[in-house]
C-alpha cells in the first residue's frame, strides 16, 4: 500500500500550525519593556536617593553655618564643607550656596539665620536614553 501524498496546502497548512520558535519571537517582543522597566527602576530609586541625601547635606550645611562655635564652616567655605559630606549618587554640578536671612522660616523678624541653597544635575538613565533632572534644595537654620 503506497503513503497517502501531501499535498501543498497540507504542507502550508502544517507549517503554520508549527509553533517551534515562537519562545524566542515572545521573548524579542518582551525584552525591550522589560529592560526599560529595570532600568527605569533602578535609576528612579537612585535619584530619590539622590534627592534624600542632598536635603541632608544642606541641612547640615545651614546647622553647622549657624551654630559652629570654633569657625570651621564659614560662607566661604561652605561650598567645599558640604560637598565633601555629601555622599550619594553622582550629582553633576553640585553647589552649595550660602546667604544671611531676617527670618528663617518662622515669620518672626529678628529670628535670623542661615539659609543653605545646594544645587546640582543628576542624570537618569531609562534604558531608552538619558535625562538630565536639576535638583534642588533649601534649608534654613536660626542663628544661636
Amino acid at each position: 500500500m503506497k503513503p497517502a501524498r501531501t499535498t501543498r496546502w497540507q504542507h502550508l497548512l502544517s507549517a503554520l500550525r508549527n509553533d517551534n520558535g515562537s519562545a524566542a519571537g515572545e521573548f524579542a517582543l518582551v525584552l525591550p519593556i522589560f529592560l526599560l522597566m529595570v532600568f527605569g527602576s533602578i535609576y528612579s530609586c537612585m535619584l530619590m536617593g539622590a534627592i534624600v541625601e542632598l536635603h541632608q547635606v544642606t541641612e547640615n550645611a545651614a546647622r553647622c553655618l549657624s551654630v559652629d562655635s570654633a569657625l570651621s564652616c564659614t560662607s566661604a567655605n561652605i561650598n567645599t564643607y558640604a560637598s565633601g559630606q555629601y555622599a550619594g549618587p553622582a550629582i553633576s554640578s553640585l553647589t552649595f550656596t550660602p546667604t544671611q536671612v531676617t527670618s528663617c522660616g518662622s515669620g518672626v523678624a529678628g529670628t535670623g539665620g542661615n539659609q543653605v541653597v545646594g544645587t546640582g544635575n543628576f542624570t537618569l538613565f531609562t534604558g531608552a536614553g538619558n535625562f538630565t533632572v536639576h535638583l534642588s534644595s533649601t534649608a534654613c537654620y536660626p542663628v544661636i
